[in-house]
């Protein structure tokens, strides 16, 4: 496919329209539902500034990384390329931040916290990558970029979901 910019690559955008409507608002639910949780918890999260702020700006990304994603991908008249760029930024920084979370977050102080820790960042970046190899494929012209992105935004609310039922039940420890 050449001309990225061209009329080919606008329907095949509008085809995902209603999945990415459905993507923003159910992530900006459940984003909310986090938020309301964590503000409730605040003083119990702060209370181990270790283990439980991490875990709480790890879910909350993994929550609103979707919104935005499907926000850019809904603006209208964009080429393929052009939305392959912002997803390649969103889905960059979202890594990124992420990742600084985790790192400072590990302290192998035992092996099982080692085995979770490989786990948790696993998943993280699983979740993540989607996004920025959706973006990728956008940027050179392949619409399953976007098949990446809605595995990717799968993934990011399983583990946006699992990071806020261990914050729940770390706090109630």
């Amino acid at each position: 496919m050449t001309g990225l910019a061209g009329a080919y690559d606008r329907p095949v955008i509008a085809d995902w329209n209603t999945f990415y409507a459905a993507q923003a608002g159910a992530s900006a639910a459940l984003a909310g539902l986090v938020f309301v949780a964590l503000s409730i918890n605040l003083r119990q999260i702060l209370a181990h500034p270790e283990l439980l702020p991490g875990r709480a700006g790890e879910a909350v990304i993994m929550m609103v990384q979707p919104v935005f994603v499907a926000l850019v991908i809904l603006i209208p008249n964009q080429s393929m390329r052009t939305l392959g760029v912002e997803m390649l930024l969103l889905g960059g920084i979202a890594f990124g931040i992420v990742n600084l979370i985790l790192w400072r977050a590990f302290e192998p102080s035992r092996e099982r916290e080692t085995r979770e820790f490989v786990l948790r960042v696993s998943m993280a970046e699983l979740a993540l990558l989607p996004t920025i190899i959706g973006g990728a494929l956008l940027v050179n012209g392949s619409a399953t970029g976007l098949d990446w992105q809605a595995f990717g935004v799968l993934m990011c609310l399983a583990v946006g979901i699992t990071d806020a039922w261990v914050l729940l039940v770390e706090i109630l420890r």
